[in-house]
């Protein structure tokens, strides 16, 4: 229920989610392949969980997920290891099931990051339309982190962090179990296709 909901939301903060990515870390480092599949579900689950406070209409929900996106991908050292994890995968290492999520967590940030940049850029927009000036530490340090998801490039993050030969690889070798794959894992790479047709090279 919606009680419920709001509850597992305020257990999300970044420790948990730096937790989460540390393991990611030493499970690939260590080849338990296994593990690491445990804990990109447990990823994939916490980013659907980030979303749903990115949307909620508690403004203290959605200012949590702006500091969480900030520290996940817009600061000095984002937290992100999607890059790596991508670049990790091989070939029989690990199940059908942790490639799906793979998938899940590539289009739920991608998703997520448009999002973030566009809505950033027009609260920045109308902010500077209307002369507000932030005056506290509070207000200073939300204007700043809309500032830094406003000016940050998408474009850049995929040419740079996500496509690869490898992953174009990866994402045909799931598509070839079309079949059997469940509608939506199948639309999640139909949408990285279409959305590498429209990729801007720079």
């Amino acid at each position: 229920n919606k009680e419920s909901l709001s509850q597992l939301i305020f257990t999300m903060d970044i420790f948990t989610f730096n937790l989460v990515l540390t393991m990611t870390d030493d499970f690939t480092t260590q080849k338990k392949y296994p593990q690491l599949s445990q804990a990109v579900a447990v990823y994939s689950e916490m980013l659907h969980w980030l979303v749903a406070m990115y949307n909620s209409k508690d403004p203290t929900e959605t200012v949590m997920a702006l500091g969480l996106l900030d520290r996940l991908f817009y600061s000095s050292e984002p937290l992100d290891r999607l890059s790596r994890l991508l670049s990790k995968w091989v070939p029989g290492t690990c199940t059908r099931e942790y490639l799906c999520d793979l998938t899940e967590i590539v289009h739920v940030t991608l998703k997520l990051l448009e999002a973030n940049a566009a809505k950033c850029e027009d609260l920045a927009m109308k902010t500077q339309k209307k002369g507000k000036k932030a005056d506290k530490n509070f207000r200073d340090t939300i204007e700043r982190m809309r500032m830094n998801a406003a000016e940050y490039d998408v474009n850049s993050y995929i040419v740079k962090k996500v496509v690869s030969n490898q992953v174009v690889n990866m994402y045909t070798h799931l598509l070839s179990q079309y079949a059997v794959n469940s509608p939506q894992v199948n639309h999640r790479i139909i949408s990285f296709f279409l959305r590498l047709m429209k990729i801007k090279v720079i």
